[in-house]
């Protein structure tokens, strides 16, 4: 199959025109791959590294942050377009976020300035709602347990005053260790969320198999961030005390320093302890959650912030690894050989023989040029690598139903990355990208692991291997952690020395099946595979030609994919999606409209004579045998379009 583009307008030649956000109409509409009502096949499990529901049947979720205001003040009636709407977008999953935080009112609590303890009615009325018209659609939700919640003195927590940062405040994360009013406090909501029993589907949200996931603590780690906080010098001593009772406990029972153990910030006996302190509460709360029904995956807290492979034990006292990762602007030009990137850090998390997500992605500073380009690229190097699911942060922070200002949290308003999502979507949800055909397991020792700061930055077999062939960690078993899972990756060539760096010598990134790759010094992806040809990134002025794809362009960066819809090889499809996405910024500062340079060119490829396009009345389209030709002039730069069969 042979592609040919041509930007006729080179940078500076036109002037930026306003781009509506994507309307989805019918040529993007992938709601074909979701199971309607979601839950259909019963709860998800982990199975090994994968995920599978109850019938046997395989789980990949492709998701969306929906958080904050988006969840409380969008109308009622606007609710199931919206569902509509992400479902047409390919997404099947939904991470209910920030239903807790204190600064958004109403909350989970309702208008109060901070409540605690039991969810308002009116509150799980509206998520019971958002629950049912998104399980309609066939898009499964993930329920975060605890985010911001703050407490109050009458939550009756011992050594409240102590918890209290500012305005009265009560602070839960890293207390909650080693506090057992904190931690009560957070099984009494629990059990109440989750034993609420939703009117639209006669379930409670811990027997209804549309929940697919749940997050016992966001973000809220001793390992990294929040064991600082229990330490002598921070003016909390009762709950110093009992940190330290605990370190000490600890230290003699394993023959530790006591010193080295207390003090969180360092490596050595103190990254042991931290993970058995975390480990504790963990199976408290997991218990409680499967003696209450629950069945679908837990979730402990997050690999986030760019915390070291030391804090990797304690999560695994979960159904599945879950990561947070912000990118930069550039990353497509990130050389694995010297420096990590995004993708690289969500791979050091990938402990052998668990499953893996990632509940938070994206793209800062906003609006980032290149943003847009992502989505692309996580969706293969997924498929590639097995990770599981895949969750954007985030599609609305905002209400829906009222005028929104743009910014990083609100895709929903963003063309270049809601134009960017069908073709991620359906390139990972239908396997368009093969898994790998070699499989790594970096084994560090219990030295390695717990004396040294182990990540992407300092790991080039890491790095170089996240985007040629499948890597895991396999974690060492320690006698200090009887409990941690020592999980091995099956038929994996094991690396020990992480430093040595894989790849090829001219610079270039490929995939071990030859699907896809990347130059890095010319900031340039492309897939090639029989259902997906697409290239992103940089390209250059004198064109571009290879894996199929033939481009000159005057305009960048730019993605464009096309795609096969109905699972056959392009050359063969009856239905074929075409996405091509130019930058796109806010007019002014968190201001629509968004502005884009009008795209200018002519497509070329190969496909069967009768297909036609949809989608857009400014794009003339001719063929010439199986030769499709599109040829479009001052079309906006967010463009989604269909070919298929002629009526």
């Amino acid at each position: 199959m042979c592609l040919f583009l041509a930007f006729l307008a080179g940078p500076g030649d036109t002037e930026p025109v306003p781009v509506a956000a994507v309307a989805v109409p019918g040529q993007a509409d992938l709601r074909f791959l979701n199971h309607r009502p979601a839950g259909m096949h019963g709860p998800v499990a982990a199975r090994g590294e994968a995920l599978a529901f109850a019938d046997g049947t395989p789980a990949v979720f492709w998701g969306i942050n929906l958080q904050a205001y988006a969840l409380f003040a969008t109308k009622p009636t606007d609710v199931p377009s919206q569902a509509r709407r992400l479902a047409q977008l390919g997404f099947n999953l939904v991470r209910i976020h920030h239903h807790d935080a204190a600064w958004v009112r109403p909350n989970i609590f309702g208008d109060k300035r901070f409540g605690t303890s039991t969810p308002d009615p009116e509150a799980m009325a509206r998520l019971d709602w958002w629950i049912k018209c998104l399980r309609d659609e066939g898009i499964y939700v993930w329920l975060d347990l605890h985010v911001g919640r703050v407490l109050t003195e009458a939550d009756g927590v011992a050594d409240f005053a102590e918890t209290v940062k500012d305005g009265g405040r009560g602070r839960i994360k890293g207390f909650n260790y080693v506090n057992d009013d904190v931690r009560a406090r957070m099984a009494e909501f629990n059990a109440a969320y989750l034993g609420h029993v939703n009117p639209y589907t006669g379930l409670d949200y811990a027997h209804d198999p549309a929940i697919a996931a749940v997050l016992v603590t966001n973000e809220n780690d001793l390992t990294t961030h929040f064991g600082n906080a229990l330490l002598p010098n921070k003016n909390v001593p009762a709950h110093n005390r009992r940190y330290m009772d605990a370190a000490r406990v600890f230290a003699v029972a394993n023959g530790l320093n006591v010193e080295r153990t207390w003090q969180a910030w360092t490596m050595g006996p103190a990254k042991l302890f931290l993970n058995d302190l975390e480990h504790h509460f963990n199976a408290a709360m997991i218990s409680e959650l499967r003696e209450q029904g629950f069945a679908g995956l837990i979730a402990t807290t997050n690999f986030w912030g760019g915390m070291s492979m030391a804090g990797l034990p304690s999560l695994t006292d979960g159904d599945i690894i879950d990561v947070h990762v912000y990118g930069d602007p550039g990353e497509i030009r990130r050389d694995p050989k010297a420096e990590a990137d995004m993708f690289s850090r969500i791979a050091s998390a990938q402990v052998a023989g668990m499953p893996l997500s990632v509940s938070e992605w994206n793209v800062t500073p906003f609006p980032a040029e290149d943003r847009f380009v992502v989505p692309l690229r996580l969706a293969a190097l997924a498929r590639l690598q097995g990770w599981d699911a895949l969750v954007a942060y985030g599609y609305a922070q905002q209400s829906l139903s009222a005028p929104m200002r743009p910014g990083p949290w609100d895709m929903a308003v963003d063309p270049a990355m809601l134009a960017a999502m069908p073709a991620a979507a359906l390139l990972f949800r239908a396997g368009h990208v093969a898994a790998a055909t070699r499989r790594y397991r970096l084994e560090p020792s219990a030295d390695d692991l717990f004396e040294t700061p182990l990540k992407a930055e300092t790991l080039p077999a890491l790095r170089t291997l996240t985007e040629t062939s499948a890597v895991s960690v396999g974690l060492p078993g320690v006698p200090e952690l009887p409990w941690m899972r020592s999980l091995k990756a099956e038929n994996a060539e094991i690396v020990t020395d992480m430093m040595q760096a894989f790849g090829e010598p001219d610079g270039l990134v490929t995939s071990d099946t030859g699907e896809f790759g990347r130059d890095p010094a010319a900031g340039l992806f492309w897939i090639d595979t029989s259902r997906t040809r697409a290239v992103a990134g940089y390209l250059p002025a004198a064109g571009f030609a290879g894996a199929g794809l033939e481009f000159q362009s005057g305009s960048n960066p730019v993605m464009l994919a096309v795609q096969s819809l109905d699972d056959r090889p392009l050359e063969q499809a009856g239905e074929i999606l075409i996405s091509l996405v130019s930058p796109a910024v806010p007019a002014s500062e968190r201001t629509l409209p968004f502005l884009s340079e009008p795209l200018q060119g002519v497509l070329r490829f190969h496909a069967p004579p009768g297909l036609r396009l949809s989608g857009l009345e400014s794009v003339s389209h001719r063929v010439e045998g199986d030769l499709h030709i599109l040829e479009f002039s001052g079309v906006t730069g967010a463009v989604l379009m269909r070919l298929s069969a002629a009526n």
